[in-house]
């Protein structure tokens, strides 16, 4: 039985990078050693990218082996997080010996969801999140992201195509001065799934930035397609000090980027390599 290391960089846990280097393929060994050995930082959507990795392969029919971060405090985060739970039989995956499990500042650990009414579950809990970190002004914005979180899950169980059916979620508070909300899910992408409405959009970057605007869907249903645009108006009319949507898929990414109430950014750009899926990260800042 023959394997394939892919070895994870010290700083790869910026979901920047990992969003761009690691790309999810069918290997032709049996067994896919994942090497977290050198990871020096963690961001929730890494490791939600990293779970997707997981699933992905062990569905594919592989082994998947995890390598442990040498670093304690990663390893910490991991189990925080609940990295280590749910994952699949085919996958060994020993973070060993930490010193705390404490949740601390972890509002929502990784979350495997199957269904539309499983993304309304965290509901009450992203409310928690985001009126402690900015005292209830944020409700709407609340609403909001479970509302995308609604859409993403159905993107991946139904008409996204996903092979694993799952779409992935988690959020974490970061001492009382920002706040990142993760989502994401394997299936056919955003660019793909725009096409089949909008095929002049070629450039995989302009499809995610078209998106993200209010009504436009590639489903056709002129129901659909607001889930983006919910999330940019709330941080607008909450007026929140900073908000950034980030958004990776197929070979394009784009990024959003709203201070005090006003939309200052929507740029799209090309990525390295192919993301596999959708993945977004929404990062709000107190200041």
């Amino acid at each position: 039985m023959g394997e394939v290391v892919v070895k994870v960089p010290k700083d790869a846990g910026n979901s920047e990078r990992w969003g761009e280097w690691a790309i999810l393929r069918d290997p032709p060994e049996d067994t896919v050693v994942l090497d977290l050995s050198e990871v020096r930082f963690a961001d929730p959507l890494f490791l939600l990218r990293l779970r997707g990795f997981i699933d992905l392969h062990c569905f594919n029919g592989h082994a998947v082996r995890v390598v442990r971060p040498r670093s304690i405090a990663v390893r910490n985060y991991l189990v925080r997080m609940d990295f280590g739970e749910d994952l699949p039989d085919r996958c060994d995956c020993d973070l060993g010996g930490v010193m705390t499990q404490n949740r601390g500042d972890v509002l929502i650990p990784i979350r495997r969801l199957t269904s539309r009414i499983d993304s309304d579950r965290p509901d009450d809990e992203l409310a928690t999140l985001l009126s402690a970190q900015f005292v209830g002004r944020l409700g709407f914005l609340a609403d909001a992201f479970t509302r995308t979180a609604g859409e993403m899950c159905d993107n991946a169980t139904t008409h996204g195509r996903s092979p694993v059916g799952v779409a992935y979620i988690t959020a974490q508070r970061y001492q009382q001065q920002r706040c990142v909300l993760a989502i994401g899910d394997l299936g056919i992408g955003i660019p793909e799934h725009m096409r089949r409405a909008f095929p002049h959009l070629t450039d995989d970057g302009q499809a995610i930035r078209e998106a993200t605007k209010e009504g436009v869907t590639g489903t056709g249903d002129p129901h659909r397609g607001i889930g983006y645009q919910w999330v940019i108006d709330g941080m607008k009319e909450t007026k929140v000090p900073g908000g950034e949507l980030r958004i990776w898929s197929g070979r394009g990414a784009c990024r959003v980027l709203v201070l005090a109430g006003r939309q200052v950014r929507r740029e799209a750009r090309a990525v390295e390599g192919r993301t596999v899926g959708t993945w977004v990260r929404l990062e709000l800042a107190a200041r």
